[in-house]
């Protein structure tokens, strides 16, 4: 079964800072943007942190909720994700990620789920 986690690539990355952008240039909070998307504000938080990946409906959700078409996100996080800056600071912040100890911990989260 799926759950959404995955590992953070810099594409993830790229997402969420396109989607942060968008909310920023457009003055709208986490919450609000959850209340106007019906996105969950706890899931809206996973997809920034990185703990999760949004799915297309999520997606499309919170750019309608942002009042821009879905490409116009996906253009700016494909940008974001070639630029150097970006690179360098997801690349700094998961140089020390011990991959088998984070999969475990995921495991044990899905084993819980499904109790």
């Amino acid at each position: 079964m799926a759950t959404g986690k995955k590992i953070p690539t810099i594409e993830s990355k790229a997402l969420s800072i396109a989607i942060k952008r968008a909310m920023a240039t457009r003055g709208i909070k986490g919450p609000a943007l959850a209340a106007k998307s019906g996105v969950p504000y706890s899931t809206l938080r996973k997809i920034f942190d990185l703990n999760t990946v949004a799915d297309y409906e999520q997606l499309h959700r919170i750019a309608d909720a942002l009042k821009m078409p879905l490409s116009q996100i996906i253009t700016d996080a494909d940008e974001l994700s070639k630029d150097p800056e970006v690179i360098s600071d997801f690349e700094t912040s998961h140089e020390n990620i011990d991959i088998d100890k984070w999969a475990d911990r995921i495991r044990t989260e899905d084993s819980i789920k499904t109790r």
